[in-house]
């Protein structure tokens, strides 16, 4: 009876356990993606002969810490399962298996994440070139999330067509079907995939950095821009961004709030909100330098003024006094008192160059709101435009839902009569957000 009770405490205990591991497991809705493409890297366990691509990489998702982790270009499902260990939690959910020609280097593509995968595969685009993908299903809170490790060489817009075939296919499963799609890789397809409905924030790299990685979403929101970091040892730097599956469209911010991380404090709200202006030479020569007067000064000139006032008061008086006394004494005298007349001069000249700092101050003051000014209205007109790409790209899908509609099937009817109704909310609500901007 006792070996019966134990046995049975040890069963609910293990049981209970492994439903808090599971609850704790599950993924937020809001989640944070890394997309890193390892080509020619070699992943080292961490002991005493770790190269740096090992210890930078363990680095970087110490500092980041991703949810779910895309890799392009790794060696093999091994090398993922060292990088899984490089942070405590993650695992390997899937590991392309692709064939290389004779004497070409494996390249395989991957995805890693803090919680298994509901259903996962890997697709080969063309025979031996080592492009395809890796697909994972993962629970996100109560919707479910699809994410494609996309990796490809020359071929992005092939590649991207093949990538949304596969997401034709998953809008078609009556279970498991995902509600959000997430795209991480390079060389992707832009054209395709805005006339598809996805969406795209460009990272904070400069334009001719080595950065090709990028991330593309559906039905899921970037709440902030994406971050650019270079590895060393590794040739094209990782992307970080953070992304919201239950939101449909970006941040309001996500153009312009970088990633940051835990310890790190934002950039001064002028770094964000306009870059550095640099000064001509005919502006370094014409502005002449701003100097600010303390307090401290100005007290002591209050001081100053007020002592030399009561010389004068009392000097005023002294002469009134004289005059009384002597009627014959000139009546200009005290007019013409040369300390009355310095006095007036120096508070004439302090005054005069208050009044040039002041200006000055004002001029410069007005120069600077001016350049914001106008560093929001480029803002804004790139956001606009950004909308307009958007809402005529949701208008062609629609065209061509309705097209595809009256050719279709019975069965598929009511399923493209649902992406249409979506996509009509999509332009309205984006419609409204461009209004809201525009105004």
């Amino acid at each position: 009876m006792i070996k019966k009770t134990s046995s049975l405490f040890s069963l609910v205990l293990a049981a209970s356990l492994l439903a808090l591991t599971a609850r704790a497991a599950r993924l937020p809705e809001k989640l944070r993606f890394l997309s890193c493409d390892l080509t020619g890297v070699t992943i080292q366990m961490l002991d005493g002969s770790a190269n740096d691509a090992s210890t930078e990489l363990k680095r970087l998702l110490d500092k980041a810490d991703p949810d779910i982790v895309f890799v392009q270009h790794v060696a093999d499902w091994e090398t993922c399962e060292r990088i899984a260990k490089l942070r405590p939690g993650l695992r390997v959910l899937t590991c392309s298996a692709f064939s290389t020609q004779v004497g070409a280097t494996a390249s395989q593509t991957a995805i890693l994440a803090r919680d298994k995968a509901i259903l996962s595969w890997v697709d080969e685009i063309s025979a031996g070139s080592g492009d395809g993908f890796a697909f994972a299903l993962i629970q996100a809170g109560p919707r479910k999330l699809g994410v494609f490790s996309l990796q490809t060489k020359n071929n992005g817009p092939a590649a991207s067509e093949r990538v949304l075939a596969e997401v034709k296919k998953l809008q078609q499963f009556a279970n498991n079907r995902p509600e959000s799609i997430v795209i991480a890789g390079a060389s992707l397809g832009r054209s395709a995939l805005g006339e598809s409905g996805f969406e795209t924030v460009a990272s904070d790299a400069p334009p001719n950095s080595p950065t090709a990685a990028e991330f593309w979403a559906s039905n899921a929101g970037f709440l902030s821009r994406p971050r650019s970091l270079a590895i060393t040892g590794v040739s094209t730097p990782a992307i970080v961004t953070d992304i919201d599956t239950a939101n449909t469209f970006s941040s309001k911010f996500a153009y312009q709030n970088h990633l940051l991380f835990p310890g790190e404090s934002p950039a001064p709200v002028q770094v964000v909100v306009q870059a550095a202006p640099v000064a001509t030479p005919i502006q370094a020569v014409v502005q002449p330098p701003q100097r600010q007067f303390p307090i401290v000064f100005t007290v002591v000139v209050g001081i100053a003024a007020i002592f030399l006032l009561t010389l004068v008061f009392r000097r005023k008086n002294m002469t009134a006094l004289v005059r009384v006394s002597d009627p014959n004494l000139p009546s200009n005298e005290m007019l013409n008192d040369p300390v009355r007349l310095g006095l007036l001069a120096w508070f004439k000249t302090i005054f005069m160059q208050r009044l040039l700092a002041d200006r000055r101050q004002m001029i410069a003051d007005e120069t600077d709101a001016t350049r914001r000014t106008l560093a929001i209205e480029q803002k804004l007109t790139e956001l606009q435009i950004s909308l307009q790409d958007r809402i005529s790209a949701y208008e062609n899908r629609i065209a061509r839902l309705e097209s595809e509609l009256s050719a279709a099937t019975f069965e598929n009817r009511e399923l493209i009569r649902h992406q249409i109704v979506e996509l009509k909310e999509k332009v309205a609500k984006a419609k409204e957000e461009f209004t809201f901007r525009r105004n």
